[in-house]
């Protein structure tokens, strides 16, 4: 108790004296500053039961257009200002970090989380998803055989109504089997799991199927420790408790999804319940899955006796299915014309040299056709010399020539005073969620649009 009294007084102090040069810390940041040391203990004493052999990384919380907490960094930037040993605060933005991720800062990796964000109420949801993205930074560290998923792959992913309903119907198996005490029913359930799985792949090939298991192997693991964690430690009654489990991580489950909507993060919730399951059923497999070199639905599969079935599909689910992902097409070209007729000045980037993609969140892109992706949360790419673009939470167009690292053009609509051309040799944008500093030659300029011919 005297430590945390003694720390919140000096974190008043610090907030005052505005150690970066930055606006002072805000109540939020305080509170979350405060409680790092008290979340990386837990984490340390945690981490063998959530998942023997787990080690812990460094870890960055920030609030986006606001400061930046690095701690536990071997070799902290020359840029942040020292707090106190194991504790250094720059800002958000100079470092470029967005969402819950993993980031390399000065050539190590990071887990990182935006405490600022509306969907989390409550500290413990935020150093929860903190503790999952640990995991992953483990995961790349230590653990050999576990791919990440391609957002190529996501980005084709076909959207077939026969696909979507039987996959809706196979996610609410998995949730009915995580609350299954009857061996009887467990078995039916798993059987028709498994049946399902091998109807899909004659629906939608082998290469989707197989990203749906990277994605449930690389995420499942990660989600499930995120859970494990908030069940230790949230402070806050069980009925609420209950409650934020259930929308967070088993509800999605139950949920009806199509087409590419919500696809990845729905993988999070089924590899987290095959995680369930075999924490209810195994003893030690943990160990063993990590070592065993098989994906997780492989993996998890192969722990249980199944039997092959024929799966009663009807007509029903079907229509229901179609009828939904007519419409979602239909989306896709809604959203683009909305993007296209958005007030503010038109900004297209043509790159003379494809630039380095250096970031963009697959959870939030959406593919329009086979070279149009929309982007509405992230997209960060470099080029020459100083030449960068890092956009947040902010709509932008990528056009691509066969694969999306492959950037050809962006547009996106910025207001007209936040645009600077320096003798037509260069352009600037910056605000609250846009940087770009480019290098080119104004090809086209009016009230309305200018085209960029970058280099």
């Amino acid at each position: 108790m005297k430590t945390k009294i003694l720390f919140l007084i000096l974190v008043i102090t610090l907030s005052k004296t505005s150690l970066t040069g930055q606006n002072s810390l805000l109540p939020i940041d305080s509170l979350f500053v405060n409680k790092i040391d008290e979340f990386y203990k837990n984490a340390n004493d945690f981490r063998d039961k959530a998942w023997p052999g787990m080690t812990l990384s460094p870890i960055c919380i920030f609030r986006k257009n606001g400061p930046a907490f690095l701690y536990n960094h071997p070799n902290p930037p020359k840029t942040l200002k020292k707090i106190r040993d194991n504790l250094y605060q720059g800002r958000q933005a100079e470092l470029q970090l967005i969402g819950a991720t993993q980031a390399e800062i000065n050539r190590t990796l990071v887990a990182i989380i935006d405490y600022g964000l509306p969907n989390y109420s409550t500290p413990e949801e935020v150093f929860a998803e903190l503790f999952h993205e640990i995991h992953h930074v483990y995961q790349r560290n230590s653990v050999s055989g576990i791919n990440p998923d391609n957002p190529i792959t996501l980005m084709s992913y076909p959207e077939n109504y026969k696909n979507d309903a039987l996959k809706i119907a196979e996610q609410k198996l998995f949730y009915s089997l995580c609350f299954c005490d009857d061996e009887k029913e467990f078995k039916e359930l798993l059987n028709q799991i498994n049946s399902i799985r091998e109807k899909r792949e004659t629906i939608i090939g082998k290469k989707y199927l197989e990203y749906e298991k990277d994605v449930e192997s690389l995420e499942g693991p990660a989600f499930y420790c995120q859970l494990l964690y908030y069940q230790e430690y949230a402070n806050v009654n069980e009925v609420l408790k209950k409650n934020y489990i259930e929308k967070e991580f088993f509800g999605i489950l139950n949920t009806p999804y199509y087409g590419r909507e919500k696809l990845r993060y729905r993988h999070l919730a089924t590899g987290m319940a095959m995680c369930h399951i075999l924490d209810k059923y195994k003893k030690d497999w943990k160990k063993e899955y990590y070592t065993s070199g098989m994906k997780l639905y492989d993996f998890f599969i192969s722990q249980f006796e199944v039997e092959k079935i024929d799966f009663d599909d009807t007509e029903i689910e079907y229509a229901i299915s179609n009828y939904h992902t007519q419409i979602l097409s239909e989306k896709h070209l809604k959203n683009f014309d909305e993007f296209q007729n958005q007030k503010g000045v038109k900004v297209i980037l043509t790159f003379r040299n494809t630039p380095q993609f250096r970031g963009f969140d697959p959870m939030n892109a959406e593919a329009i056709n086979d070279s149009t992706v929309l982007h509405t949360t992230l997209l960060k790419l470099k080029g020459n010399n100083d030449n960068e673009l890092f956009i947040s939470n902010w709509p932008v167009i990528t056009h691509y020539t066969e694969q999306i690292w492959f950037v050809d053009k962006i547009i996106v609509f910025v207001p007209e005073e936040d645009i600077k051309l320096t003798d037509n040799k260069q352009i600037e944008i910056k605000n609250e969620n846009i940087l770009i500093s480019w290098k080119g030659v104004a090809k086209r300029k009016n009230k309305n649009e200018i085209e960029i011919i970058c280099d």
